[in-house]
């Protein structure tokens, strides 16, 4: 390890690069010291607002209107929409179509109110307008969390840790499948659940499994700031030390002096965005299980309910195929009352997995703590790199 230069060192742009990018693509850029939903996130989505900008500016065609007319309103949408655009550059003090290296109020109402003005300028349109800026507001909120928070990069991080311990996921399948077996078995060849799936809606089907997911979250939320607060909490440098040997934070050199103490707490977006890591992984893990036990049952149930049997079960005229197959010279089908009734399972298999994965220690250790450590990692990068900062600046 390399000996710690002093705050140039500490600062040292390179490594503060690698290791923002390295925090990012593990889905917990608020982590990185410093960072500003202005000027790290807002400013990177500008150009997927400007599509949204262009996209609207298209709705400004009208099929009553002859062609000439569409034309004009297009490009007098464009025109107004880019002349109000470099007139903010100007009263900023930036280049007419340059793009922002912060996002401030200006911006941002501009993208709220300026498409609103088209159906107001070409049609007098107020309606369209309130509309326009209702789907502004909604559209920038969820372009905001999804990058602020790395939703994209936290899933990929998360399908990546479950590959990596696939086998692991497989084993804990395989084990808790014998256990489930025992009531799940007896519950798919239950008639009164097949009856209950034969009268199922969509709408029905996908608020019981809406339910079941829901609860398992709570249950999961309720015990998250707990976790968190375990996870994030460090005795000794040396601790911190041993954990950042294989990131970029490494580079910073050997343990401060400043005390442990002196490194600021989690701030709420922070802990919101651990919280979301640890839910998005270990929901991918979950979901990876429930899938299992679901095809589990739908092909037990190709081999052995026969479609004369789930007509008697569920007293209704005719099954609703999805397909027909043959196995062994034996006709089967795949019905939707099959699938419902195995997904019911899959669902109610999931909460149970959640609430056995987050109580029970044996199930912890190979479902969680692989999750837990990689966040745990992050963490003391971050320790790390705030106690590398002047401390006027952490």
């Amino acid at each position: 390890m390399t000996t710690t230069a002093g705050p140039a060192a500490a600062l040292d742009p390179r490594t503060r690069a690698e290791v923002e990018r390295w925090l990012t693509r593990r889905g917990l850029p608020h982590l990185i010291a410093g960072y500003s939903a202005r000027e790290d996130v807002l400013t990177r989505v500008v150009p997927f607002l400007a599509l949204v900008f262009t996209f609207e500016v298209l709705l400004a065609l009208n099929l009553d209107w002859p062609l000439w007319a569409n034309v004009a309103a297009v490009v007098g949408g464009g025109v107004l929409l880019l002349g109000a655009y470099g007139l903010l550059n100007r009263l900023q003090g930036r280049a007419t179509l340059a793009l922002p290296r912060r996002v401030g109020n200006g911006e941002i109402a501009t993208f709220l109110m300026l498409p609103a003005l088209l159906p107001v300028v070409f049609g007098g349109d107020l309606a369209s307008a309130a509309v326009a800026i209702l789907g502004n507001a909604v559209t920038l909120a969820v372009v905001y969390f999804v990058a602020s928070y790395g939703i994209l990069h936290m899933l990929r991080w998360a399908l990546a840790q479950t590959g990596r311990h696939l086998a692991a996921v497989g084993r804990l399948a395989a084990r808790a499948l014998p256990m489930l077996l025992l009531f799940s078995t007896f519950l798919f060849v239950n008639a009164e659940l097949w009856q209950v799936a034969g009268d199922f809606t969509t709408a029905t089907f996908t608020a019981t499994i809406v339910l079941f997911v829901g609860a398992g979250l709570i249950f999961f939320l309720l015990r998250l700031p707990r976790q968190t607060a375990d996870i994030a909490t460090f005795d000794t440098w040396a601790q911190v030390e041993g954990l950042i040997a294989r990131s970029p934070a490494v580079a910073l050199g050997d343990a401060p002096s400043r005390p442990l103490a002196d490194v600021p707490p989690l701030s709420r977006p922070d802990r919101l965005n651990v919280g979301l890591l640890l839910v998005v992984a270990q929901g991918v893990q979950i979901l990876l299980v429930s899938a299992l036990i679901g095809a589990f049952f739908v092909a037990f149930g190709l081999i052995a309910i026969r479609e004369g049997t789930i007509l008697t079960w569920t007293t209704a005229e005719e099954v609703t195929a999805l397909a027909r197959l043959t196995l062994w010279d034996t006709p089967v089908v795949l019905t939707t009352e099959l699938v419902r009734v195995a997904s019911f399972i899959a669902a109610f298999t999931g909460l149970q997995f959640t609430v056995s994965a987050s109580t029970d220690e044996t199930w912890r250790a190979e479902f969680i703590d692989d999750v837990v450590a990689d966040v745990r990692e992050a963490l003391a990068v971050r320790a790390r790199c705030l106690a590398a900062a002047p401390p006027d600046a952490g």
